[in-house]
């Protein structure tokens, strides 16, 4: 028997106030306190690499229309500027506000429970290839693990060929608890609207920047989760993206 599981939560997640719901008092001075903190995942015994910022150009109507899935990568690195702009600009801290700082995408009550996983496959411009988490707070990579790839290594985490001529891969995680500590089951649909906008956001500025780019489906969770050292349930691997 086939039992639609997307539709169950769909329908458990509904906020029906009064039925265990979410319940949220309208004075946030009633708020626990870990609901008014951001959480950052910072790697401090790992070497951070400071990325640059190259301001993306053009009309963003114009970047709308010319939006594409592209598979036919080249394979070049991207450098510290470029991948520093699709990183700030998709997922990062684009201004300082009074009440904390701004970012680039929405997210449901500022909870900001993704995460971002670069995989350098073709490294350059000081940044060899391998294993990296974007640090948010410093605009920087955190270095997790340094290593060559070749395109069987990439076929391990990634099913369709053309992704093994790409230049990286841009992992997004979910941190479920940052969300469902507070909305319940329904951060869940949150968590997931915000992934949707930095990848929207991913493929505008690398249009841009003249940056190919694919969101891929194809993607071997456990073995990505297991390259990135995570459980697969606190924090599991939600979204991926090849770029060249």
């Amino acid at each position: 028997m086939h039992i639609d599981f997307s539709g169950l939560f769909h329908q458990s997640s509904k906020d029906r106030s009064g039925e265990g719901g979410v319940n949220i008092p309208l004075d946030s001075s009633l708020w626990p306190v870990e609901w008014k903190t951001l959480f950052y995942k910072q790697y401090p015994r790992f070497k951070t690499i400071t990325l640059g910022d190259a301001r993306p150009r053009g009309d963003l109507s114009n970047l709308i229309r010319s939006r594409r899935s592209h598979r036919d990568f080249a394979g070049r690195p991207l450098n510290k500027a470029r991948l520093g702009t699709l990183l700030k600009y998709a997922c990062g801290t684009t201004s300082e506000e009074e009440n904390g700082y701004h970012r680039a995408q929405p997210s449901g009550g500022g909870r900001y429970p993704l995460e971002v996983y670069p995989i350098i496959f073709v490294g350059g411009d000081g940044i060899p290839s391998g294993l990296y988490h974007y640090n948010i707070k410093e605009h920087g990579l955190d270095a997790l693990w340094t290593r060559a790839f070749v395109k069987e290594d990439i076929a391990e985490l990634f099913t369709y060929p053309w992704a093994q001529n790409a230049s990286c891969a841009l992992v997004i995680t979910a941190v479920f608890e940052r969300n469902q500590m507070k909305y319940g089951e329904r951060g869940y649909r949150q968590i997931l609207i915000e992934a949707g906008a930095i990848v929207q956001n991913i493929y505008l500025v690398a249009t841009a920047l003249g940056i190919k780019c694919c969101a891929i489906d194809g993607v071997r969770e456990p073995e990505i989760e297991r390259l990135l050292d995570i459980d697969g349930f606190s924090e599991s691997a939600i979204c991926s993206l090849v770029l060249g």
